[in-house]
């Protein structure tokens, strides 16, 4: 089991220290994930907006990965039969 290790995020004008797992090419694919999100709403919007509106749209994109998960995986099905 991986070792729990101190990081710092940062979401608008404010960080935010975390513990975790993951290693550092996986936590900056993260990170970069969140960035991606955070610079297509941020703007005047007062923070808590901020965190909830990249909350929904996090999982929206989840919800789209997904949908095409499934497409993909229905078509395998399919293939195999």
């Amino acid at each position: 089991m991986p070792e729990l290790r101190e990081v710092r995020i940062y979401i608008g004008a404010r960080s935010y220290p975390m513990q975790t797992e993951l290693d550092d090419d996986t936590f900056k694919r993260v990170v970069g994930i969140m960035d991606e999100v955070c610079a297509a709403l941020s703007g005047k919007i007062d923070h808590d907006k901020l965190l909830v509106l990249m909350c929904l749209q996090l999982a929206y994109k989840l919800e789209k990965v997904s949908g095409t998960l499934e497409s993909l995986d229905k078509r395998l099905n399919d293939l195999k039969s």
